[in-house]
């Protein structure tokens, strides 16, 4: 909307011409849509604990851990703060973004869509059997299926030839300066393989910011790394010049996308306000699944899916030490890899304070993010 304004509000004082510039609105979008979390989130919160949405500390698929958060002094603690993060950045979107700009409108539908899922399963855990139960596995698995499925095809046909975008149907390797694939090229086979490989990263991403999201700040905490490393990807692929230095596809529109990363960076930190430790306010389903799918949905504009598991390392880390403590599990006839998983529970049950677990946690991630970007820069 301010895009559109910039020319007649210019009128009335000439500095207003910077609005028109990706970096003073990306900028404006963070500073705003941190003051609409910290703004929205003190109301919700009250509103959510005169409701009684609170979490049942003691509930966990496993005992020990169970018995950990109890002891936690978590209990009763709103959940569903994800509801007032997502609203912090669409709102900020509607006022900084171009609206015209086909990768804002299908980064939305993919938030907006993960979020509602997220909310549905959040809602359900309140009023079914104790408020645990939630949406059976399958169907939030189909749900987010379908949504990821709709939003790559979308993003597909971004790369005709009449449109503008070339190399949006193309995935690039970190590292290795010129090999590139063209799934493009195989026709409907390459965009099966396009589709089923973008369709596992998003889903992949948003798992993992869901398991991620176990103690105060964690998963917020550590996303934003990963984002401010994005925030400066998509600017040098949307940029001619910085994308042809760093040896990146130039795809027009991507660094638009900087102001609606910078939306996301804003409103996490704003949630941050009431979720460190001790937390007022933990984020739910409604927001870890839209935070990962948004990480997912950046690297993808950006051309960073194969950086990803890197620039994203503690969210990586937590989800495949799940996945890789279930199968162990299961091959092994019931012996464990790890005394517990995902691998924040290995520290919270040794007794280490859980502000100093996120902490270090913190700092995997920024360091994880920084060589994230050294990979970028040695393309």
């Amino acid at each position: 909307m301010i895009y559109w304004l910039y020319p007649y509000l210019e009128e009335l004082w000439q500095p207003f011409r910077a609005l028109q510039y990706i970096g003073v609105r990306s900028g404006l979008a963070f500073a705003v849509s941190m003051t609409l979390a910290i703004l929205l989130g003190k109301p919700l919160i009250r509103r959510l604990r005169a409701a009684g949405v609170g979490e049942d500390a003691g509930f966990s698929d496993d005992e020990e851990v169970g018995k950990a958060y109890a002891e936690s002094g978590k209990a009763g603690t709103p959940t569903m703060g994800g509801v007032f993060w997502l609203s912090a950045i669409l709102l900020t979107m509607l006022l900084f973004c171009r609206l015209d700009e086909p990768l804002i409108l299908i980064g939305a539908v993919l938030m907006v869509g993960m979020g509602t899922i997220g909310f549905l399963d959040d809602w359900m855990k309140l009023k079914r059997e104790g408020g645990r139960n939630g949406m059976s596995r399958r169907a939030k698995m189909l749900a987010s299926l379908f949504l990821s499925v709709l939003v790559v095809s979308a993003y597909w046909a971004l790369g005709d030839p009449n449109t503008g975008y070339p190399a949006i149907r193309n995935l690039y390797f970190p590292v290795l300066k010129d090999l590139f694939a063209e799934p493009d090229l195989l026709g409907w086979w390459g965009f099966g393989i396009f589709v089923a490989f973008q369709t596992f990263v998003i889903l992949a991403t948003s798992h993992a910011a869901n398991v991620t999201d176990g103690l105060d700040g964690l998963a917020a905490g550590s996303a934003i790394p990963a984002l401010v490393a994005l925030a400066l990807t998509s600017y040098a692929v949307g940029h001619l010049n910085l994308s042809a230095y760093l040896n990146l596809p130039h795809i027009p529109g991507s660094g638009e996308v900087t102001v609606m990363v910078a939306a996301v960076i804003g409103a996490t930190f704003g949630f941050l306000w009431y979720n460190s430790s001790p937390a007022e306010v933990f984020m739910g389903d409604s927001g870890s699944l839209p935070l990962g799918a948004s990480i997912a949905y950046f690297a993808i504009v950006s051309k960073q899916e194969f950086a990803l598991p890197l620039l994203a390392g503690v969210l990586v880390l937590e989800v495949s030490t799940s996945l890789l403590q279930i199968y162990y599990y299961k091959f092994t006839g019931g012996k464990r890899l790890f005394r517990k998983a995902p691998i924040h529970h290995v520290w919270q049950l040794g007794g280490m304070p859980e502000s100093k677990i996120v902490a270090r946690f913190w700092i995997l991630s920024a360091v994880c993010a920084a060589l994230g970007l050294l990979m970028v820069k040695l393309r």
